[in-house]
């Protein structure tokens, strides 16, 4: 790779490190890129502050349709980049970048999955719909095999999703899974932070706690969480439910399991959150990756995670390091494992150390070296 210091335009609508797993992991890569070259962040909502990165706003004329401001984004940062970056590099659907990092499966999915009159039908549709003509488009001038081009995936479940429909691309696909920064905290400040997340919310210090951490309740498995806890029917047992989401939208039958359920929003500093845990659970019905899990088991929390089929993280796991669902929409099957990290202590700490262990050998700095690497093959 060249040596000398790089001109490099970042590309994401929302630089947010309490958004979602896309959001904390250009947040996180951005940082320690901007120690090495000069970066520059182009985005429409901006929630932090560096003293290495210039950030410039990118006007949102348009919030619906998403599809027309993810248009007028594209274009807005080519006219704002082309001809005064050495490199592009996007995190955003964007037709003009050199190197884009994928955290999403190909909007062409659901076509190239599709087979015989099905597929003619679907592609019928698709000429009557505006939105999805956009973003096949957008995927398609972004999805080009170029030399001045090179693609990084979060997971190896992602690769598989994008070479299904861009087989092209093979030899121009790097993967760089997210890291952690493994944090260093002592008894004295867990029992601190458990004891007051759970005065403010009424939890008792005798509860087992279950932690739920998703951008999007029903797709990351709640609906189901709530189905088992409402079976066990057990008063001890709470759930702390973070994130962007409408609690509306869950059903929740039980008087008791509606009690012991605490939906507190977005979390800044999820840090804080994890000891007021026992566990984490995460049945999500898709996931490239699952930085949540990662970030849980840094923080010693035993997790429930859906299997490889549904969450690309579970490829890197064993039993002895989670538990790992094999159906993310069974409760029953959840609420049997829920009730046997809440009743077997030695379990559940045999599995949080060797969570912890994994943790520590997935890290940012292999994220940063290999987007490293990518740079170097387009410049």
């Amino acid at each position: 790779m060249n040596n000398n210091r790089l001109k490099v335009a970042i590309l994401i609508r929302n630089f947010n490190s309490s958004g979602g797993g896309a959001e904390r992991y250009c947040v996180e890569l951005t940082n320690r890129l901007s120690k090495i070259h000069e970066v520059h962040v182009f985005s429409q909502h901006n929630s932090e502050h560096s003293d290495y990165i210039s950030f410039h706003k990118i006007p949102q004329w348009f919030k619906k349709p998403r599809f027309v401001n993810q248009l007028l984004f594209s274009w807005l940062t080519k006219r704002a980049t082309q001809n005064k970056f050495d490199i592009v590099h996007s995190h955003d659907m964007a037709t003009h970048a050199n190197i884009y990092t994928l955290h999403v499966p190909c909007v062409r999915t659901k076509w190239t999955q599709t087979k015989g009159i099905k597929k003619v039908l679907r592609w019928a549709n698709t000429l009557l719909s505006p939105r999805k003509i956009a973003y096949l488009w957008l995927e398609n001038k972004e999805m080009q095999a170029l030399s001045n081009r090179h693609f990084i995936s979060v997971s190896e479940y992602l690769s598989r999703n994008i070479l299904e429909s861009y087989p092209k691309l093979y030899e121009h696909m790097t993967i760089a899974h997210p890291g952690i920064e493994i944090q260093s905290y002592n008894e004295r400040e867990i029992t601190k932070l458990r004891e007051k997340y759970r005065e403010d919310y009424n939890i008792p210090v005798s509860a087992f706690v279950l932690l739920f951490v998703a951008h999007g309740f029903k797709r990351k498995g709640l609906p189901a969480i709530i189905k088992a806890l409402e079976s066990l029917n057990d008063k001890s047992i709470h759930i702390v439910v973070a994130g962007n989401g409408d609690p509306k939208e869950i059903e929740i039958h039980s008087s008791m399991v509606k009690t012991n359920t605490h939906f507190i929003g977005s979390v800044k500093n999820m840090s804080e959150l994890y000891p007021v845990a026992d566990a984490l659970i995460h049945p999500t019905l898709g996931d490239t990756y699952g930085m949540v899990v990662l970030e849980a088991m840094s923080h010693k929390l035993p997790v429930i995670v859906s299997s490889s089929e549904y969450c690309g993280f579970s490829e890197h796991l064993s039993n002895e390091e989670a538990i790992i669902l094999n159906n993310p929409k069974n409760s029953k099957e959840i609420s049997k494992n829920i009730q046997m990290l809440n009743q077997q202590v030695n379990l559940r700490n045999k599995i949080a150390e060797n969570g912890l262990k994994k943790s520590k050998q997935i890290n940012w700095e292999s994220t940063t070296n290999k987007t490293l690497d990518a740079y170097g093959r387009v410049t």
